[in-house]
């Protein structure tokens, strides 16, 4: 008997310690010095998100493809039909190829721990969080910050 109640308070301990260790995902707004929650995941190892947005120079679409690894995220690839301004071009930031009309920079391997995007003027800002899609571009004004964050 003594084993089973020792058993059932260390799964009891372990249940509260792993509710409370979870993070989750959230994406959210700032608007007039407050903060307004659009959406939070849980944050599992592997949890994708995609950033796309037109390019504010060249007019064009741009792809970014990152991971969610426990803490950080991880950027693991850039997309985008014309380079320029801002886009990932060196040899030092993965491995550059063209695919399909597309200019691929690879294995980029960057750690984000939190990221601050702005809506802008005709880019069409949207995020892929974990399957779902969210057209920022068409809820918030140019100019609005984005935070993307986990905890």
């Amino acid at each position: 008997m003594k084993k089973i109640f020792v058993a059932i308070i260390l799964i009891f301990t372990a249940l509260i310690i792993f509710k409370f260790n979870e993070e989750k995902i959230y994406i959210a707004a700032e608007i007039e010095h407050s903060t307004e929650n659009i959406a939070s995941v849980d944050a599992k190892k592997g949890t994708p998100l995609v950033i796309s947005f037109v390019h504010s120079v060249q007019k064009t679409p741009v792809i970014e493809e990152l991971e969610f690894d426990g803490e950080n995220f991880i950027l693991l690839r850039t997309r985008y039909k014309s380079q320029g301004v801002g886009l990932p071009f060196m040899e030092s930031d993965g491995v550059f190829y063209e695919d399909n009309g597309w200019f691929i920079m690879d294995e980029m391997n960057r750690s984000i721990k939190k990221l601050e995007l702005r809506t802008g003027v005709d880019t069409q800002l949207t995020i892929n969080l974990a399957g779902q899609e969210f057209k920022l571009y068409e809820k918030f004004p140019a100019g609005t910050k984005i935070i993307i964050e986990a905890h």
